[in-house]
């Protein structure tokens, strides 16, 4: 009988698991030049105006006079795409059906480093249906983050549109108003250094939820942001105008750019921006999810993962 119930218990736990078949890039082309297409089925092409990242099983070709850049993700190779070619992209890198690749230098540390971000995807596509439903009003956000000037925004899930809410940053305290929309975005004023902050729920006035310590090795610790100094600040900008010199200026590479520096909703916009300006990359998703994540933001991220796996069926 005990088996029985174990294996019960076993099967019931694998259910509560839902998955979403996604997959990482193998490469990202980028630095188009005359007629470059791509195709995920073999049947429909399509251009490439800017910066595309490729995935095992699409192809890619070239017109006359027209050349690409491509980083692989694995090596960081950086390869020259010719005129009049035509490759399978597959699993480790790209296959040729005519034409050649041309060897470059080795891409950036930065690029390399970014495209190496791009992994465990399927990981980020997992939702147990054990977690999703809470009683009473919860706060949750991202232990660490950093803001300068240009992307000075904290957010927080939402726990209703009937609260409203007391930031409390070192020993300055900011009040932020009720919302309908999902997260709760605040525009933080300028400081120095690092600073705890500390997040009250308020419902007329009463305090009915309140941001707890988070346990980090074996010690409780305060959610934290820091605002970057004058010398990472120039450093951050220097990376963004290279990484938008040589992807584009709306690269999702920015996006990776921003994680690396704990700027999770800088990350967040990015991605979203991205991702909206180009519908087609709809692969690149589960790395907002990652996002998503960092930032507690759970019923954005349930919400876009039911969307994203009826795309990726249809």
């Amino acid at each position: 009988m005990k088996k029985v119930i174990l294996l019960f218990s076993l099967c019931f736990f694998l259910s509560s698991i839902l998955y979403a078949a996604s997959k990482d890039p193998v490469a990202v082309l980028f630095q188009v030049k005359g007629k470059v297409e791509y195709t995920k089925n073999g049947r429909k092409w399509k251009k490439i105006r800017h910066s595309k990242f490729l995935f095992a099983g699409y192809q890619i070709r070239s017109g006359n006079n027209s050349s690409a850049r491509i980083t692989i993700q694995e090596s960081g190779k950086n390869l020259q795409l010719g005129a009049s070619a035509h490759f399978d992209v597959v699993a480790n890198g790209l296959q040729p059906r005519k034409g050649k690749l041309t060897v470059r230098d080795s891409s950036s540390k930065l690029a390399t480093g970014l495209m190496k971000r791009f992994t465990k995807s399927q990981t980020y596509t997992t939702v147990r249906r054990s977690l999703e439903n809470k009683a009473g009003v919860r706060i949750n956000t991202v232990r660490k983050v950093s803001l300068t000037d240009a992307y000075p925004y904290l957010a927080w899930e939402n726990p209703g549109s009937k609260y409203n809410f007391e930031l409390k940053i070192g020993q300055q305290t900011q009040q932020i108003s009720s919302t309908s929309d999902l997260i709760v975005r605040a525009r933080i004023s300028p400081f120095k250094g690092t600073k705890n902050y500390h997040i009250n729920v308020l419902e007329n006035g009463k305090v009915v939820a309140s941001l707890q310590p988070y346990k980090s090795r074996g010690e409780m610790k305060n959610h934290s942001l820091t605002w970057l100094g004058d010398a990472q600040k120039a450093d951050l900008e220097g990376k963004i105008d290279d990484i938008r010199e040589t992807y584009g200026a709306k690269s999702f590479m920015l996006g990776s750019l921003f994680e690396k520096q704990d700027m999770w909703v800088a990350a967040m916009d990015q991605y979203q921006a991205y991702l909206n300006d180009n519908p087609d990359d709809i692969e690149m998703t589960p790395y907002l999810f990652r996002v998503y994540k960092r930032l507690k933001l759970n019923k954005q991220y349930k919400e876009g993962l039911i969307n994203w796996q009826k795309a990726m069926k249809e």
